[in-house]
């Protein structure tokens, strides 16, 4: 009786500390679908995040157990490279947009032509996030990119 206690106390603390049990933290376009052709020159674009709790930028949340918290950041025409920085807060600059007050949705005011969208998960210091059980190589959480365009 003694080792089946020992036993499932070995797989209860394995299981709790194992990051990897943790769902995977997603982020991704609700709208516009890939290939998206407006028809006008805004678009509203709705963001989409699977277990991960949209929080403002600026304030810490307390670790919680297999929950990633962040905020939103659209990167347009491969403005940034949040992989190749991870370890640098995501800058202020054209075609990086923070959505920091936990905004899910924008609408885009944008002159006709093709352009690429990816989103990426920052911290309330708008640090990249690394997902759960990652080791020291990763990337950070981002989206796939899309492409739209919009018309005249």
């Amino acid at each position: 009786m003694k080792f089946l206690q020992l036993l499932i106390l070995f797989f209860s603390i394995t299981l709790s500390s194992d990051d990897n049990n943790c769902k995977e933290a997603k982020l991704y376009f609700v709208f516009p679908p890939d290939g998206y052709v407006s028809d006008g020159g805004s678009v509203k674009v709705v963001f989409g995040a699977d277990n991960i709790a949209i929080n403002p930028a600026g304030l810490e949340e307390d670790a919680v157990e297999c929950v990633i918290s962040g905020h939103h950041h659209l990167i347009i025409n491969d403005e940034y490279n949040v992989s190749a920085f991870k370890d640098v807060a995501i800058p202020f600059q054209k075609n990086i947009l923070h959505f920091g007050g936990a905004q899910t949705e924008a609408e885009l005011s944008l002159p006709p032509g093709k352009y690429s969208l990816q989103l990426a998960l920052g911290n309330y210091e708008h640090m990249p996030i690394k997902p759960f059980g990652a080791g020291e190589e990763y990337i950070p959480i981002i989206s796939k990119k899309i492409q739209i365009t919009i018309s005249e």
